[in-house]
């Protein structure tokens, strides 16, 4: 297993909108399982271990993707994340909410089985090749999407992958995007600014203190978000289904307009001026 990138999270934050918790979508891990011939020479490198996923403070839900790729063709390009950034949380909440339209094309040859464990200790033992107890578990597939069983809840997160019969080697890429409630923390308060939407019509927008590792929020038409973060510098940025927009540095203190701006022609953010 090649671990490819592993993203952070960022600060625990206290956010309010109309006094009503909001919820953050961030991306927690995109993880690529490489499969190789096991023999005597490569046996170590051969065995994959479950991939270990440390979910954020306040997950009500996790979503994951799961797609299986020729070794030499693998889009890294795409990502669950920047699809769901765009929609309404509690859309994503909802039972009913249809996730196919976000499965990737595959390209490998051969399925894959997918082993949730909630449990450390159940981990171990898919590891050691030994029955063990997933709390989710797909029995074979090349391109899959969905939202994790409610049994699988908890901080921490185990992903187990197996080739599913003979064949050409592959690679899985394991995208895991946590949805959690903004945990009220009082310490976290020496960076408060808020954010107000003029706009006719609901914002998606991401915040970072890192300008690397990005949370997606999104805001109604006439609402306002209020901040307080532990970080030393916040930049924030417009998300749609095609790309971010340019990256704005946020003052601590300040508060800020998305407004459509008729001389670019486009979303921006204003700061609106301090009474006197």
């Amino acid at each position: 297993m090649k671990k490819i990138f592993l993203f952070s999270l960022l600060s625990a934050f206290l956010m309010t909108i109309n006094a009503t918790a909001q919820k953050m979508l961030q991306e927690v891990i995109v993880d690529y399982v490489v499969f190789r011939p096991n023999n005597m020479v490569n046996k170590v490198l051969a065995k994959n271990k479950p991939i270990k996923v440390s979910l954020p403070k306040g997950t009500k839900t996790a979503f994951y993707r799961v797609t299986v790729y020729q070794n030499d063709k693998v889009n890294t390009s795409d990502t669950f994340y920047k699809s769901l950034r765009v929609i309404n949380p509690d859309s994503l909440s909802k039972e009913r909410f249809d996730f196919t339209p976000y499965l990737a094309e595959p390209n490998g040859e051969v399925g894959v089985e997918v082993y949730f464990f909630a449990d450390k200790n159940a981990a171990g033992r898919f590891d050691s090749g030994k029955d063990a107890e997933a709390c989710q578990k797909i029995d074979s597939t090349k391109s899959t999407v969905g939202v994790l069983s409610t049994t699988c809840a908890g901080e921490e997160l185990y992903v187990g992958i197996k080739k599913k019969g003979k064949g050409p080697l592959v690679t899985v890429k394991v995208e895991i995007v946590a949805l959690a409630d903004v945990a009220e923390d009082p310490i976290n308060d020496r960076y408060p600014f808020s954010i107000q939407n003029e706009l006719s019509g609901e914002v998606s927008y991401e915040v970072s203190g890192d300008r690397s590792n990005w949370q997606a929020f999104f805001l109604p038409s006439k609402k306002k978000a209020e901040f307080k973060l532990a970080d030393n510098q916040v930049y924030m940025r417009v998300s749609t289904l095609d790309k971010a927009s340019e990256e704005y540095k946020i003052d601590s203190g300040k508060n800020y307009r998305l407004y459509w701006n008729k001389d670019t022609n486009k979303v921006d953010l204003g700061e609106i001026p301090a009474k006197k």
